[in-house]
């Protein structure tokens, strides 16, 4: 049985187009996904990369270095340790003048700088969740006045990031959004720069995430138990003996004379 030249010709594309498409479904089209998937993601580098990193605020400026190693550190051993290199002093008011005398309160005394102090672990790890795992659904192109509008000129926070390669990177967290529902938000920002910019729009959990009172960044006694609840028993030192002491034979009790 002959085929006729025009029937091999359609059978050869045919071939040709369905291996094209098995191509395009198994190779090309996983790549192009996963492409935008990192494009929506803040960083690419994973969190126990991360060696050190300073956030700085309008109140505070806070460097965490990483401690010890989680799976080798002692119990009550941090994994981040916490610097607090500059703060801002609780301003002190001054009373208005009244007839009456009355007592004015001094304002509380500004801690020594630098102090350090175990980081709480669990914010920590939080604000290292919404870096790492955090993701942008839209990014805009933000001329230089609309980068003062969305106050990323003078942020409510920055982090400047170190991984253990050495590289570093920085986040420049401004306003929300008119929603209010995002943040404004720069990766690496070109300050002085005349062209747009990229901005990202992010969640607001990384708001919750630098924003908090100076004293909950402290890991505390308490926490630090309930974080090593499981504590090895320790060893008897040398020279006690691990049993209880076995009674000396020779030794017979006292009968008991009956009443």
């Amino acid at each position: 049985m002959k085929f006729q030249r025009s029937t091999l010709l359609l059978l050869f594309l045919a071939v040709s187009f369905t291996g094209a498409v098995y191509f395009y479904e198994v190779n090309v089209v996983p790549s192009q996904e996963a492409a935008q998937e990192n494009q929506k993601q803040i960083f690419t580098f994973q969190e126990e990369q991360v060696k050190s990193f300073v956030l700085t605020t309008k109140e505070r400026t806070l460097r965490f270095q990483r401690g010890a190693i989680a799976e080798s550190r002692e119990p009550g051993e941090p994994l981040w340790i916490m610097e607090v290199i500059e703060t801002t002093p609780n301003p002190v008011e001054t009373p208005e003048t009244t007839e009456t005398t009355e007592t004015t309160e001094t304002a509380p005394a500004t801690p020594a700088i630098p102090a350090t102090y175990p980081a709480n672990e669990a914010y920590v790890a939080f604000l290292l969740n919404e870096l790492v795992r955090g993701k942008s659904e839209r990014v805009l192109s933000a001329t230089p006045q609309q980068i003062r509008d969305y106050g990323l000129e003078n942020p409510q926070a920055t982090i400047d990031i170190t991984l253990r390669t050495g590289e570093t990177y920085q986040l420049v967290v401004g306003n929300r959004d008119f929603t209010g529902s995002n943040l404004y938000a720069q990766v690496d920002p070109r300050r002085g720069s005349l062209i747009a910019q990229p901005v990202l729009l992010l969640s607001t959990n990384l708001e919750n995430a630098v924003d908090r009172p100076l004293e909950e960044w402290i890991q505390t006694p308490e926490e630090s138990i309930e974080q090593n609840r499981i504590v090895p028993e320790p060893l008897p030192q040398e020279g006690e003996n691990q049993q209880p002491p076995i009674p000396d034979p020779s030794q017979e009790p006292e009968p008991i004379e009956p009443e």
